[in-house]
């Protein structure tokens, strides 16, 4: 994650709204988060595949990829024996057209010219190589968790990339039994990179602060997605997560 970063600038194009392949996931499962409590995130970007870092929280968000979709976290598995209560999240992106057309038949038949169902095949095999990725490395979640940031490669068409966004979260339900699925960004990435898309999707909030107090007052902060604040980060040594809400 690199909630800290400086957002980058990119034009976005905005368009006439069109139908998406969006996905309405049922969030039949209740995560085992604890609201009013604190977890940390952990990656691949962040070593600490083999440290031995004392983690004082009992629950993590470790990430699946290894900084972009399609590429693995190798420390996954080290990463989450060291906790009791796991969650997982995902890198997203749309690199383009060109990219899209590696899966222009699943599980949507495209045209080569259907740039949305493009991005959409793109975004859901991202998904489901997400999740068997973890489950071959014996790593399962009943809450999941999209990352959407403008590090990754997005194209300057909004539409796309919420169809992306879109079809990795249906990929992430179709692979998984009943498991919830969120989405996780700096809310003025996420205005980039859609162009302020309200998907109604639990949001995981990057606020970009070491604070914890300005971490829990976000909770009833900027709802990027319109469907309610589960948890913001706050950075320290690790990034530190506290629990909002849990539904």
């Amino acid at each position: 994650m690199s909630s800290r970063r400086k957002i980058s600038s990119f034009a976005t194009t905005i368009i006439a709204l069109s139908v998406l392949y969006a996905t309405a996931p049922v969030f039949a499962v209740v995560p085992t988060y604890v609201q009013g409590s604190t977890a940390v995130d952990v990656s691949w970007p962040h070593g600490n595949c083999h440290a031995a870092t004392k983690f004082l929280r009992p629950s993590a968000i470790i990430g699946a990829n290894g900084g972009l979709d399609f590429r693995p976290n190798t420390c996954l598995r080290a990463e989450a024996a060291r906790f009791s209560n796991v969650s997982l999240y995902a890198n997203s992106g749309y690199p383009g057209r060109d990219y899209g057309l590696r899966f222009a038949s699943t599980p949507k038949h495209c045209s080569r010219q259907d740039n949305v169902c493009l991005a959409y095949n793109w975004g859901f095999n991202a998904g489901v190589y997400a999740v068997t990725y973890a489950a071959r490395q014996g790593v399962h979640a009943n809450q999941w968790w999209v990352d959407v940031e403008t590090d990754n490669s997005w194209t300057t068409n909004p539409l796309y990339n919420r169809a992306s966004i879109a079809g990795e979260v249906a990929g992430i339900t179709h692979a998984t039994l009943f498991a919830a699925v969120g989405i996780y960004s700096y809310p003025g990435q996420w205005d980039l990179i859609t162009n302020n898309w309200r998907n109604g999707l639990p949001n995981w909030v990057a606020t970009g602060s070491a604070s914890r107090q300005i971490a829990t007052a976000e909770c009833r902060g900027d709802n990027f997605t319109g469907g309610g604040t589960w948890l913001t980060q706050y950075v320290r040594t690790l990034d530190e997560d506290y629990v909002c809400q849990t539904h």
